[in-house]
C-alpha cells in the first residue's frame, strides 16, 4: 500500500491490511465539530458556577460558536451579554480560536471546543490541516483549546470529552467536573462531561469534586486513587496473547448484564484467530506462573476487584466507551493499565504461587 503520507486529503485509512480507504468530510473532521444541541449540559452545579462567574463579568464568550446554541442558552437563563467567533462561515467574527482568543472584556468563556486527537487527524487524513494545532505537544484538539481559553479567561465552562478525568492535562485550575449520561450532540455520541475553571489560585485541583449529572461522586483525587497503585510485582503476564487461558472482555455491552470481566479461556467465546497485537476491547491474555487450576478462583476474584473499584469510583475510574447501554448507562471500557493493576493485585491478595 502507499506510504500513509501519501494518501490523498481525507482518505481515512480503513484497514491497512486490505488498503482500504473511505472519504471523509474534511471541513467537518479536521475541525472536530460536534454541535450540541442538547440543555442537560446546564446542571444545577454547573449553573452555581456560572452564577457566581456572571456575578463578576456580565458577558458571554463562545470562542467556537458554530450555530450559537449555547450563547443562546446562556442569554436566556443568565440575561448576560453574549458575543463569539467561529472560523468559517459569516454569523460570528471570523477567528482561529486554537491559535488565539480575543477577549479584552475578560468574558466568561462557555463553549464545545473541537475535538480531535492526533492519531485519528493521521488515520483520517486531516493531518495536513490540523499540525500546526499539535505543535505544541498536546494530543488532542479540546486541550488545545482549553489551552487557548484558560489563557484568555479568567471563567471558563467546557463541553470536553469525559477521558479528560483520566488525562495527562493539569488541573489547577478546576473547580468542579460534571459527566453528562445523555445524548448531546446531534452528530456524535462521543462521551461529554462539562468542566468549570477558575481563576489562578482559586481552583481546587485534584479536590475538585466530580459529579454524574448532579449526583456527587467525590473528589477527583478519590477517583484516581481507586484506579490502584501500578505495584512492584514481577509476575509474567502477557495481553493479546492468541493462545492465553484466560479471556478478557474489556468493554461493556449494550445489553445490562454484559460487563467488563476476566473468565477462564474455554468460557470465552471470542474467536482466537481474532487477536492481534492492537485489540483493545476483546482479547486473551497469560500469566505464565499461574497454576490451570486456580483459574476460575482467579478470573472470580480478579472481578470482584474490578467490581470493587467500579462501585467506588461509580465507574469513573474506567474510560468511557461511545453510548449507553439499554439501561441508559454508559458504557466504559477497561484501559489495559489499570487491567494489568487489577490482575497483579489479585495475585497478591489471592496468594497465588
Amino acid at each position: 500500500m502507499a506510504n500513509i503520507d501519501e494518501r490523498e486529503l481525507g482518505q481515512m485509512l480503513v484497514s491497512k491490511a486490505k488498503s482500504q480507504t473511505v472519504q471523509v468530510d474534511v471541513g467537518k473532521v479536521s475541525r472536530g465539530s460536534f454541535f450540541t444541541t442538547d440543555t442537560s449540559w446546564l446542571t444545577d452545579s454547573v449553573r452555581s458556577f456560572l452564577t457566581e462567574a456572571f456575578a463578576t463579568v456580565n458577558s458571554a464568550l463562545d470562542p467556537f460558536a458554530g450555530d450559537g446554541h449555547l450563547l443562546q442558552l446562556l442569554h436566556a437563563e443568565f440575561g448576560v451579554a453574549t458575543h463569539g467567533f467561529d472560523i468559517h462561515g459569516d454569523r460570528w467574527p471570523n477567528n482561529d480560536s486554537l491559535l488565539d482568543i480575543p477577549n479584552i472584556q475578560r468574558s466568561v468563556i462557555v463553549t464545545n471546543p473541537p475535538y480531535l486527537a492526533n492519531h485519528s487527524a493521521k488515520r483520517k487524513g486531516v493531518q495536513s490541516l490540523t499540525l500546526q494545532y499539535f505543535a505544541g505537544g498536546r494530543d488532542n484538539l479540546y486541550k488545545v483549546a482549553l489551552d487557548r481559553c484558560l489563557e484568555s479567561a479568567d471563567f471558563v465552562v467546557a463541553i470536553i470529552p469525559e477521558t479528560f478525568l483520566l488525562a495527562d492535562y493539569p488541573f489547577d485550575r478546576l473547580v468542579l467536573a460534571s459527566v453528562i449520561e445523555q445524548a448531546l450532540f446531534a452528530d456524535t455520541d462521543a462521551p461529554a462531561l462539562v468542566a468549570c475553571f477558575a481563576p489562578v489560585g482559586l481552583g481546587l485541583g485534584r479536590s475538585a469534586p466530580v459529579y454524574v449529572s448532579d449526583r456527587p461522586v467525590g473528589t477527583l483525587r478519590r477517583i484516581l486513587a481507586s484506579r490502584l497503585p501500578s505495584g512492584t510485582s514481577q509476575r509474567r503476564m502477557r495481553f493479546n496473547e492468541p493462545t492465553g487461558r484466560i479471556g478478557f472482555r474489556a468493554v461493556d455491552g449494550t445489553a445490562v448484564g454484559e460487563r467488563i470481566r476476566f473468565m477462564p479461556a474455554e468460557d470465552f467465546s471470542y474467536p482466537r484467530s481474532g487477536v492481534k497485537v492492537s485489540s483493545r476491547l476483546m482479547t486473551y491474555l497469560e500469566i505464565f506462573d499461574l497454576d490451570a487450576a486456580e483459574l476460575p478462583r482467579f478470573c472470580a476474584q480478579a472481578n470482584e476487584l474490578l467490581e470493587s473499584i467500579r462501585n467506588e469510583s461509580q465507574d469513573l475510574a474506567l474510560a468511557p466507551f461511545k453510548g449507553n447501554n439499554k439501561a441508559g448507562r454508559r458504557r466504559r471500557r477497561l484501559d489495559y493499565e489499570l487491567a494489568r493493576r487489577i490482575l497483579l493485585g489479585t495475585l497478591e491478595d489471592g496468594k497465588y504461587d
